[in-house]
């Protein structure tokens, strides 16, 4: 379910660096603050979207649907980033979804502030050219591992930009929320039963651990490695 609510700092996010803190303050006043549960759309081509989202917490899958129904993740979004920007620029979201990986807290201005915003401060607009530039030079890197690189590569690749560190043993990290075999292999562009024989590898050769259901990366070294091959 989706609640919203007020404002919070922006001065994390990269598109507002430049921005004195009354500046910010003006602009928070005109954001609204979401909520999105694991699992859940954020926007889908059957509910246009024509605003700008900042994520302030969790983690958003931004991806598209080919003709045969297949996914192609093009991003994942971490905290402090931003995400609907196409939208702004005329490209529309009409083939793209977003999706709440974990619990998210998100800050939403709508198309028409975030214009005039571009209009009134060149320095927005240059870092919003920027993001864009990003954007798309890291989905043609998807696209590239896609065409390139092995499910096991992939998949060590994945859960590495997932993964966090915990406290302990010193040196693992961790999976922060359950994700499931077949969300695992949507993100990158295979086959649930493959992921399910990659991790089992993985497990055998002591890179992993799954503990309740969440992953436990135990040697990040040795998937760095496999990823970059």
């Amino acid at each position: 379910m989706v609640h919203q609510e007020g404002g919070s700092n922006l001065r994390a996010a990269d598109l507002f660096q430049d921005l004195s803190e009354a500046e910010l303050a003006s602009l928070e006043g005109r954001m609204a603050r979401l909520t999105v549960e694991a699992g859940r759309l954020i926007y889908s081509p059957e509910e246009r979207s024509e605003t700008l989202f900042l994520l302030r917490k969790g983690r958003v899958r931004l991806y598209r649907l080919s003709p045969e129904g297949k996914t192609l993740t093009t991003a994942i979004i971490e905290p402090f980033s931003l995400f609907g920007e196409m939208a702004l620029i005329g490209q529309g979201t009409e083939d793209h979804f977003a999706e709440a990986l974990e619990d998210c807290e998100l800050y939403v201005l709508n198309r028409r502030d975030v214009q005039n915003l571009l209009l009134a401060d060149p320095r927005v607009a240059r870092r919003l050219l920027d993001l864009v530039g990003r954007r798309i030079t890291d989905t043609e890197r998807r696209l590239e591992e896609f065409a390139f690189k092995s499910v096991p590569q992939r998949l060590a690749s994945l859960l590495l930009q997932l993964a966090q560190k915990v406290a302990e043993p010193e040196g693992t990290l961790a999976l922060p929320t359950r994700y499931t075999h077949q969300q695992l292999a949507e993100m990158i562009g295979t086959y649930r039963e493959t992921v399910t024989k990659v991790l089992n590898d993985f497990r055998q050769r002591g890179l992993i651990r799954i503990e309740r259901g969440r992953i436990l990366v135990l040697d990040p070294e040795a998937l760095r490695e496999m990823a970059s091959l």
